[in-house]
């Protein structure tokens, strides 16, 4: 990902867009990472097409949206190059970037253009080294020294970062899910409650209605079966049986009463006697009349029936009384009321309509999804107010509420059963007469119909104010979840150093207080970062880190260290010919050069001394390669001085030489002086066989000369040659000295000493060094 600067201080970052991945984390990763607000889709009409079928990108893009980060698509097709569209599209980027970080995710097509732009237009962010520098390898280096030691973030950091993987869920969505969590847990259970002690409580009012029901019709039919009784027995002897020829039943005409007794009696088909084959048949004119049936029919149906049957249905085996259903082979409602005589040899029967069994009872009911039936001893199917029911031939025995009534020893009761796949609730009266049972039944469907009903009402309810709370929690969530993701997207700004963050409280809760707080110390930071700016002018930035955090104090440490010392030649007479003003001028520019050489290789300037330059590398963070370090800041001097003297002569600037002499070595590192005033430093004999060694660049005629404990660390990175040995006050034996050419994979290097001094300057030495050995 390339990062340039923006005006506002914040970054622009552009990444060539791959939605093929098959995976959304990477990409996410970034952008939160990074802390983006705005992302930018740079790509041809077609790479669009091709993104918009991909159910990653699609999935990525419905992410970003319910993070609220902004989305725009750019035509790169329609993009000519040219300074006018150029200057356009940078002042469109610019001012994205006023108020958040901007990314660009840019097809392949269309890289080339937009990052030509963007390098053109915008600065690139650089960053240091983490490889010792040479002139093959320029990986830059990522992180700063840490007060620690070493390259980069801790360890601990560094873990940290490696394993905490934001999460996809949003506190937005965390909210919206908690509250409808308890809106439908609460309410749901609500509901449930409601709707299961409204039905309890219905059940049995339910079955107490049908309790009644079934009892007053019992007592109805009860009734109406004593007098069907009384009548029967009492036209079984006033009407007195008349042998028929063998053949069909006809009607017979009745005497007078029975006549007047059908007249008031419209229920009543017919009236009959029966002895052995003879059977007398007396129909009702009116129930023909009022029902619409033709008698010819009616006799027809009955002689269809066979012997066997009649006698089945007529003669009851016990002798007592026996109602029988012949809806089904009538084709209407019919029921046969039939009373043994004579040893259940003979027997007086009706044949009537069910309804008049239970008419006053009916005419009670209040609704008419109740239904009333009756059943006999063997739980077949006598008559039904359903007439549907009453045609169909069920057998009823196999019905859980008759055979519950069948075997219960009361003569009356109440149970929910399922039959035929529906839940019913019934109760049942037993009567004395008949060995029948009267039932009230009603299916649950219809009778919990006003329950369902509520319930679904409910839900509806439930729904508008799960709805109503997402639309609260929603607008709620954006003066909560706002803040904490531009607060997300401030905090990355302070991690790559823009304190002057683009944020503000938005409300006065908990959340303001924060924004508030974390302004203030982003103040902070950015004061202390310009301390730190300030301080790391005069002293190194670690140091200045170190002393920032109070962790400065007086002593010191024994380490290894690479010493490095500079030394303009000649200085004196150079100074001499220039006014002060010149003098400090040609310093300033002098030092700017060299210490950024010394910063490159992230060593530590220790101090200047006058024209002199002392640093070391090791004494406060080390990276493993002190010595090379050392040693490539020596050759990158050489070029920077070669360099700055092509420049100043130009200008009509002196002539700049300069000898550097590099020891490693135990050294004392720590901070020297008292405690009002100390600086950081290195002590000890490896410091000042450095400074000795540089004073002996002059008698050798060189300019980068290191001892032999130096050479051994570094002797296969470059080009040396060998002096002979000399002799170094405070040594009781000579040191070797090396004078470095160059770097080994430099193909420009130098070959030899004197070609060296042809390079730089230097001039040969009049004679050898009074030093020799």
């Amino acid at each position: 990902m390339l990062e340039y600067a923006l005006d506002s201080g914040l970054s622009l970052y552009a990444q060539r867009f791959t939605p093929e991945s098959e995976e959304i984390e990477p990409w996410l990763e970034e952008v939160h990472s990074y802390g983006i607000r705005e992302v930018i889709l740079w790509g041809s009409p077609n790479e669009a097409a091709s993104w918009k079928k991909n159910a990653v990108f699609r999935k990525l893009i419905q992410t970003l949206r319910s993070e609220g980060i902004s989305l725009t698509t750019l035509d790169g097709s329609k993009f000519k190059s040219g300074v006018a569209s150029e200057e356009k599209l940078e002042h469109y980027l610019r001012g994205l970037g006023k108020k958040n970080s901007v990314l660009v995710w840019y097809s392949l097509d269309e890289a080339e253009k937009i990052l030509g732009v963007l390098k053109d237009r915008f600065q690139p962010k650089e960053h240091r080294r983490t490889q010792p520098f040479s002139p093959v390898t320029k990986k830059p280096r990522v992180g700063k020294p840490s007060s620690g030691g070493g390259y980069g973030k801790s360890g601990k950091d560094a873990s940290e970062k490696e394993t905490f993987r934001p999460s996809r869920i949003t506190i937005r969505v965390k909210l919206l899910s908690i509250v409808s969590v308890i809106v439908v847990f609460s309410m749901g259970l609500m509901i449930y409650l409601a709707t299961s002690l409204f039905r309890n409580y219905t059940v049995s009012l339910i079955q107490e209605y049908n309790l009644s029901l079934a009892r007053l019709t019992g007592l109805q039919v009860g009734l109406r079966i004593r007098e069907l009784s009384g009548k029967a027995a009492e036209f079984y002897e006033r009407i007195p049986i008349s042998h028929q020829a063998p053949g069909p039943v006809k009607n017979s005409l009745g005497p007078g009463f029975l006549e007047t007794y059908f007249n008031s009696s419209p229920r009543i088909l017919a009236w009959g006697r029966m002895s052995g084959e003879d059977i007398r048949l007396f129909l009702n004119p009116r129930f023909l009349k009022e029902f619409r049936l033709d008698e010819a029919i009616i006799l027809e149906k009955w002689n269809s029936l066979s012997k066997e049957e009649r006698t089945r249905l007529v003669l009851s085996e016990s002798g007592i009384l026996q109602v029988s259903n012949l809806s089904p082979k009538f084709g209407f409602p019919l029921a046969l009321f039939s009373e043994g005589k004579k040893g259940g040899k003979e027997a007086s029967f009706f044949l009537l309509s069910p309804n008049d069994l239970w008419e006053s009872a009916r005419s009670a009911l209040q609704t008419d999804l109740f239904n009333i039936w009756v059943v006999d001893s063997q739980g077949k199917l006598v008559a039904h107010t359903d007439e549907t029911e009453a045609m169909s031939s069920r057998d009823y025995s196999k019905n859980p509420l008759v055979q519950f009534l069948l075997r219960n020893p009361t003569d009356n009761g109440s149970r929910t059963v399922n039959f035929d796949g529906k839940e019913i609730l019934g109760s049942f009266q037993q009567l004395e007469d008949g060995n029948l049972a009267v039932v009230s039944s009603i299916e649950a469907e219809k009778a919990f119909e006003a329950v369902y009903k509520i319930r679904r009402q409910n839900l509806y309810i439930l729904l508008c104010v799960l709805s109503l709370a997402f639309l609260v929690v929603f607008l709620f969530s954006r003066t909560l979840t706002v803040p904490i993701i531009n607060l997300l997207s401030a905090t990355r700004q302070i991690e790559r150093g823009n304190y002057r963050v683009a944020i503000r409280p938005v409300t006065r809760d908990e959340v303001g207080v924060l924004t508030n707080s974390f302004l203030r110390m982003a103040r902070g930071l950015e004061e202390r970062e310009k301390i730190k700016d300030t301080f790391g002018k005069f002293v190194n930035e670690a140091i200045a880190e170190r002393a920032l955090a109070g962790e400065v104090s007086l002593g010191g440490e024994t380490k290894e260290v690479a010493v490095f010392f500079s030394d303009l030649r000649n200085f004196t007479g150079m100074s001499e010919k220039m006014k002060p003003s010149e003098v400090v001028e040609f310093l300033n520019a002098y030092f700017t050069e060299m210490v950024e050489c010394i910063y490159l290789t992230e060593g530590i300037v220790d101090k200047f001394i006058g024209d002199a330059i002392m640093a070391h590398w090791g004494a406060l963070y080390s990276d493993g390669h002190d010595t090379r370090n050392a040693v490539n800041t020596g050759l990158l001097m050489r070029n920077a001085l070669l360099e700055f003297n092509k420049v100043g002569e130009k200008i009509g600037r002196p002539k700049a030489r300069f000898g550097c002499g590099i020891n490693t070595g135990p050294v004392v590192v720590g901070q020297i002086g008292s405690e009002k005033k100390f600086e950081f430093t290195v002590i000890g004999d490896a410091v000042n066989l450095a400074s000795r060694i540089e004073y002996l660049t002059k008698d050798f005629g060189t300019d980068i000369l290191i001892s032999a404990s130096s050479y051994e660390q570094v002797k296969d990175h470059y080009h040396f040659e060998t002096l002979p040995p000399v002799w170094i006050r405070g040594k009781e034996e000579p040191q070797n000295l090396y004078a470095v050419l160059g770097w080994k994979e430099d193909p420009d290097c130098p070959k030899s000493l004197e070609e060296v001094r042809r390079i730089c300057g230097i001039p040969a030495p009049q004679g050898p060094s009074k030093a020799l050995a």
